[in-house]
């Protein structure tokens, strides 16, 4: 990561402090940076929790839970108040789940996320994140297979979801947000390992936006593991957690601690 983008990126993040009256918690980087396969010229997905002082939360009325900022060609930059992340932790979502073990970290309380992070073990369930990235894998595989060429980083879009979800079958945990270290845990046939090998060194040379013809094997490979999963998720049983005290705790210290 370019020293000049993170010095703005952390420049952002201290305004928005100031601007908001908030505390920033923790700020990490999403997206194909924070999962290990960017292109060069790719934007930078900055999402961050924060949290207010207590008096903001002594309300009956809604308040926003998000600030966000404009998405420009560099800088995609968004936070999560601590209510609506607990929320997800909770449900639990995914993708707050993948924040909470980045390793591209720009600010970490870390007392508080170690917190959050326990939070995070405590309710994961294989199940809604397993559907989520099957819903990934389908959606994108149905973009490939749509024309005769594809942006190279769509294949990476589904990659990722299938090795994430032989992953949670295999440890019924959440996989490593970096692509490649979920990709080590697992097990995969030689020749796709050799396919993905190549398409990486294709994609560490190109640019964003750089197109590839349909690699078939890859898609057949991607077809194969869909149906597993399609299959295969419907037969899966987990208890959902619902001993909430331990999230109202985390929330009256943090409050108390900020």
């Amino acid at each position: 990561m370019g020293i000049n983008v993170k010095s703005q990126i952390m420049q952002k993040l201290y305004e928005t402090e100031e601007a908001h009256q908030v505390k920033i918690l923790l700020a990490i980087e999403s997206g194909s940076r924070g999962w290990g396969f960017a292109a060069e010229n790719a934007d930078y997905d900055c999402r961050f929790i924060y949290v207010h002082k207590k008096d903001w939360y002594l309300s009956v009325l809604d308040k926003q839970e998000f600030i966000e900022y404009p998405v420009d060609e560099v800088f995609d930059i968004k936070g999560y108040d601590i209510t609506r992340a607990l929320k997800y932790i909770m449900k639990p979502q995914a993708v707050m789940h993948e924040y909470l073990s980045s390793n591209e970290v720009y600010i970490c309380n870390k007392t508080i996320v170690g917190k959050l992070q326990t939070l995070a073990a405590d309710f994961f369930n294989p199940i809604p994140i397993s559907y989520h990235y099957l819903g990934l894998a389908k959606k994108t595989l149905g973009e490939i297979k749509a024309a005769d060429t594809a942006k190279i980083k769509k294949y990476f879009y589904v990659l990722r979801p299938i090795a994430n979800l032989n992953f949670i079958w295999q440890y019924r945990k959440m996989p490593y947000m970096e692509y490649w270290r979920t990709l080590e845990a697992i097990e995969m046939a030689p020749e796709i390992t050799t396919a993905i090998n190549q398409l990486t060194e294709l994609k560490m040379s190109s640019k964003e936006h750089d197109k590839v013809s349909q690699v078939g094997l890859l898609v057949n490979y991607f077809e194969t593991e869909i149906a597993k999963f399609d299959g295969g998720l419907k037969d899966m049983i987990h208890s959902k957690n619902r001993n909430y005290e331990p999230v109202d705790e985390t929330f009256r210290y943090i409050l108390e601690n900020i």
